[in-house]
């Protein structure tokens, strides 16, 4: 690329999972189609690499064929429930309706991108690093540090939590009350992980309203984490770092099944904007999804599945867009409609038990209640 602008009809800024399965989603068309990262692929993401049922959904809605190629990835390890320990010392086990995996996200990116790059009308372009954006006439313009340019008439942000389309376009400002901080690392020879298929999350009495958790990959290494909403972070003056380390080596619950074990990677941290609160995700000429539009899980911290989900129904609405010649924020809003008709209520219940969960005795109670009464226990396996 050279300093001259290039256009595009659409540009995808981001190519995680909302901006590869919105590349995935544009129909053969006409219409000139860039996928825009600031990385170059494979590339490592700090992230829990939980990824729920709601993925295989999405891959099958824009082509069972990419299903059965996910299906047949190697890298992934199917996840079938969730293994969730209260504070009280007791634990029930919550089998998924729709088993999800877990995948190292320097493996999973990877693999949808290349998707992306065996349909030859989208471009991939790696290593451009948006500095700035700007408005000429109609068109957004991106610019890099190296003085490239690219203008589009549409913008799709998929450039995740840190997203500056939506502190450019949107005004986004965190919000510590809907936002989680969290670190993790991968660890190998991790004691009594008894169930490779189930992931697990430990409520830990001295470090609520956080939460600890183990996620088993296939070859004997598990991602392992800490995290917390961000405003208690605040108040509490938490490291997660160190409250990681402190529960690996102190905690009676967990402490013997890290004696041996061996971290095989630095310990990292990240942000999730949380979903729950519907705001503006779209504007005249853009739209924002997954982590750039607050859509993560309140309650599981997972947000691959919602943030493809978006990134699909992104591409619906730039059809419809470009068929009507249509790029005002009224007639754009009919996303925002979409994304939320979806995920709306969801979100708002995860958001509610999130707040719940804040409270050691009534956790308990839950747990208790969940393994007395299997159709409660069902009903939370619905819901997590």
């Amino acid at each position: 690329m050279n300093s001259s602008n290039t256009y595009y009809d659409v540009i995808i800024l981001g190519a995680g999972p909302a901006g590869t399965a919105c590349a995935l989603a544009f129909q053969k068309n006409n219409l000139k189609v860039a996928l825009v990262d600031k990385a170059d692929f494979p590339r490592d993401k700090v992230c829990g690499d939980a990824i729920g049922g709601r993925v295989k959904h999405v891959l099958n809605q824009i082509d069972p064929a990419y299903l059965n190629r996910l299906s047949a990835f190697p890298h992934t390890n199917i996840s079938t429930s969730w293994s969730l320990h209260a504070p009280n010392g007791k634990s029930v086990e919550l089998h998924f309706v729709n088993p999800g995996y877990v995948s190292k996200r320097i493996d999973f990116d990877k693999f949808l991108l290349d998707l992306v790059k065996e349909k030859a009308e989208i471009d991939v372009l790696s290593n451009f690093k948006v500095e700035s954006i700007t408005e000429r006439a109609e068109l957004k313009v991106l610019k890099n540090d190296r003085y490239e340019e690219l203008s589009a008439r549409l913008l799709i942000a998929c450039d995740g939590a840190h997203s500056i389309v939506a502190k450019k376009l949107s005004y986004f400002k965190v919000d510590l009350k809907n936002y989680s901080g969290a670190v993790r690392a991968y660890y190998k020879n991790v004691a009594g992980v008894q169930n490779s298929q189930c992931l697990e999350i430990h409520l830990l009495k001295d470090f609520l309203p956080g939460y600890f958790w183990i996620f088993p990959l296939n070859d004997n290494t598990c991602n392992v984490g800490f995290g917390m909403l961000s405003d208690d972070i605040r108040k509490r003056r938490i490291d997660l770092k160190l409250s990681l380390k402190d529960i690996i080596r102190n905690s009676p619950s967990l402490a013997s099944r890290f004696r041996h074990a061996e971290a095989i990677s630095p310990l990292e941290g990240f942000g999730l904007p949380l979903g729950g609160i519907e705001r503006s995700i779209s504007g005249e000429g853009y739209m924002l999804c997954g982590d750039a539009a607050s859509l993560i899980d309140p309650l599981n911290g997972e947000g691959i599945g919602n943030a493809m989900w978006s990134g699909y129904l992104a591409a619906r609405q730039a059809e419809r867009c470009f068929n009507q010649n249509n790029f005002s924020g009224i007639f754009m809003s009919a996303y925002d409609k979409s994304v939320y008709s979806k995920l709306g209520k969801e979100l708002k219940l995860k958001l509610c038990m999130q707040k719940a969960f804040n409270r050691t005795w009534l956790i308990n109670m839950l747990v208790n209640l969940a393994i007395a009464f299997p159709g409660l226990k069902n009903w939370f396996g619905k819901r997590l």
